[in-house]
């Protein structure tokens, strides 16, 4: 769950920052005024609402990464971590250059990075003394080039289902009965 809260009605939605690309970026209107021109938007897709979504949409419509785990390179200690991607997303979308970003729960300081490396100043609060020295290490990682992470809207690999690890194994036959 992500909480966005803004101060007055006038806020910072940077829209362009956070497009989808466009399926069909070459799609033209093939009747009416602007028959010919192209219908998409050169910057790609606007995210859709999630109660709006055709199915159509609905791959391209989503943010996907792949759960922090054992072999992600941005991997700590931490039993919750997400990637930096994630947030670094929302950073763009809710906040300019050098803009505030405050997380009460750090951790071990994703969010921290990810406004760190958008050139945006961060705030981090967390009770834990030893995530909170990850994050430190982990700034001091960034900002001397040697923290590891996913660059920032990087393809999930899909598996084709002809990988050995896709297939039923076949101690497993019969529980698919």
């Amino acid at each position: 769950t992500i909480l966005w809260f803004t101060k007055t009605d006038d806020y910072i939605f940077n829209l362009d920052s956070i497009r989808v690309p466009a399926k069909y970026p070459g799609k033209r209107a093939y009747k009416g005024p602007n028959k010919g021109k192209l219908s998409g938007n050169p910057l790609g897709k606007n995210p859709s609402d999630v109660w709006k979504i055709l199915e159509d949409d609905w791959m391209a419509a989503f943010w996907e990464f792949p759960n922090v785990k054992s072999n992600h390179p941005e991997k700590t200690i931490h039993p919750c971590q997400f990637p930096i991607e994630l947030v670094e997303r929302c950073i763009l979308a809710l906040t300019n250059k050098g803009d505030y970003v405050l997380d009460p729960f750090c951790g071990v300081g994703t969010t921290l990075v990810a406004g760190l490396k958008h050139s945006r100043k961060v705030i981090g609060i967390d009770k834990e003394l030893e995530y909170i020295k990850i994050a430190r290490q982990r700034i001091t990682q960034f900002f001397d080039g040697d923290l590891k992470f996913r660059p920032l809207g990087k393809k999930v690999y899909q598996p084709t289902g002809r990988e050995k690890v896709s297939k039923v194994p076949p101690e497993w036959k019969d529980y698919n009965k």
